[in-house]
């Protein structure tokens, strides 16, 4: 007899609930609104910011960047404009040099500087290349929201793009 009332409540025990489905509908529906509010109130950043040990080397307005029209391309609305940023690290002295097209490495890096090259477009900024033996910057993602950061650790460098948080 005592074992016949186990068997009961444990078949009792695996049904799911009218409570626990609303339960877990519940916190399913807030999971998606939470991520739906938050990816439709991000914002493109304004400012693009470099620094080096602390120190900023460069800030700019991504605004300028995109909007640059090279010498001779036109108003060619179809094309991305793209803009190169070479970052040179030449005895812990850290200088950042712009470019309409990508820059030939071998000649412009001289031996014992460090180098980062960053690619500013409409898909967003990315590590295009970088001598450090880890590679982590060059493989993350292109950064285009407010608060975002690309971070190169051996060579001390952050790119965060700042403004148009949500």
């Amino acid at each position: 007899m005592f074992e016949n009332g186990k068997k009961s409540n444990k078949n009792r025990d695996r049904r799911i609930s009218r409570a626990d489905f609303c339960l877990t509908a519940f916190f399913l529906f807030l999971a998606l609104g939470i991520f739906g509010w938050s990816s439709l109130s991000r914002e493109d950043g304004q400012t693009l910011r470099i620094s080096c040990d602390g120190q900023i080397v460069e800030e700019v307005s991504l605004a300028q960047i995109r909007q640059h029209d090279p010498a001779g391309a036109g108003s060619d609305s179809a094309a991305e404009t793209v803009r190169y940023c070479l970052l040179l690290n030449v005895n812990g002295h850290v200088s950042c040099e712009w470019y309409e097209t990508k820059p030939d490495l071998v000649t412009t890096v001289s031996e014992g500087s460090s180098y980062n090259l960053l690619t500013v477009s409409e898909a967003g900024v990315s590590m295009e290349a970088a001598d450090c033996p880890d590679q982590i910057c060059v493989h993350h993602i292109p950064i285009k929201g407010g608060g975002e950061s690309i971070i190169c650790l051996p060579h001390k460098l952050v790119v965060e793009i700042r403004g148009g948080e949500a």
